[in-house]
């Protein structure tokens, strides 16, 4: 790969050609943090070799080459979350006047993707359910890369901008259908790894069936977002518990694990089980019978993501903001009727 020229000399580069981190360095250059001199000296000798710009002109993308690009860096792309986030994002870029690029995060342990995408200077990056490490966001921050996470799985707590929905309110709204229904008997099934949004959704939930009915009894099955673990933890749950019976799911994926595992059983849906996903997917309208959902805005939350991109790029600021779009309860026909 041909060396770039000194006008396009970047801190990514710099850092490549190190050997090292991009966080690592700035720090080399800047003469802060705690450094092997053997580790700084290397640094400075590229940054001489490639007459890298010390001035911080070029500590990223160079102030005159503005390639309007933004990079969506996510865990898979076959998925329904996914291609929602796709497509929002597609629309959100050509809204912007950007072009948009997918990044695949490999599951080696060792895959450097910030440096990869630190090496092309797009004007931002938008991570959809990807958990960066500190040293990564350090990476991009100092590659002067803004960052918008999508549903991340933990509190950023004011490091990095992200868009979300309001996971508490839509466990909520389903905790109250369920608990108009009439049915005493509710269970919930948690996503493990219990992540943020997970976590948020079955309080959520819990609350509204608390404040309806008191003191009533909730089980609690922990499964894999895929649905994988639930037919095993649900046959166990109806032998002991019996019908009929409410459940919510926290995504549509282990909703619709309750539709198999319930078909095994050879109960009925909602007569004898009445469920509740989240994520509203394009299937669960068409599912037989139809699933009632929460409805996250996905399509809505990449476009969203993509204005804060270009938000952050205009504006020099340590807060981060933390968007919040609504959800919504789509009530179908998996769930009985309201007695009220």
């Amino acid at each position: 790969m041909p060396e770039p020229t000194a006008a396009l000399v970047t801190l990514a580069d710099v850092a490549h050609k190190a050997g090292v981190s991009v966080s690592t360095a700035s720090r080399a250059l800047s003469g802060r943090g705690d450094l092997k001199a053997e580790t700084r000296n290397t640094v400075l000798q590229v940054a001489s070799d490639l007459n890298y710009d010390m001035t911080g002109t070029n500590r990223g993308r160079p102030a005159n080459l503005d390639l309007r690009l933004i990079e969506l860096v996510l865990g898979t792309f076959d998925d329904a979350w996914t291609q929602a986030i796709v497509s929002g994002a597609r629309r959100g870029a050509f809204a912007n006047g950007f072009d948009l690029v997918l990044t695949l995060e490999r599951e080696d342990p060792a895959d450097d993707w910030p440096a990869r995408v630190a090496r092309r200077r797009p004007s931002g990056v938008i991570l959809g359910i990807i958990k960066p490490t500190r040293h990564q966001i350090e990476d991009l921050a100092a590659a002067r890369i803004p960052v918008v996470l999508i549903d991340p799985r933990s509190d950023p707590h004011g490091e990095v901008a992200s868009v979300g929905t309001t996971d508490w309110q839509g466990g909520y709204d389903a905790g109250t259908h369920l608990a108009a229904t009439g049915l005493e008997r509710f269970a919930v099934i948690a996503g493990v790894p219990h992540y943020r949004f997970g976590k948020a959704r079955e309080d959520g939930f819990r609350t509204a069936i608390a404040d309806e009915l008191g003191d009533v009894p909730i089980t609690r099955i922990d499964a894999d977002w895929t649905g994988a673990e639930v037919t095993r933890e649900f046959r166990a749950l109806v032998a002991k518990s019996g019908t009929p019976l409410g459940v919510f799911a926290c995504n549509d994926e282990m909703a619709f694990a309750v539709y198999q595992a319930a078909s095994v059983l050879g109960l009925r849906i909602p007569e004898d089980v009445s469920v509740i996903g989240f994520n509203d997917e394009p299937r669960a309208s068409a599912a037989e019978p139809p699933l009632t959902s929460v409805r996250q805005p996905l399509e809505a939350m990449a476009a969203r993501a993509v204005q804060l991109v270009r938000d952050l790029r205009t504006r020099n600021s340590d807060r981060f903001e933390r968007l919040e779009l609504p959800t919504r309860l789509m009530v179908r026909e998996s769930t009985i009727a309201s007695r009220t």
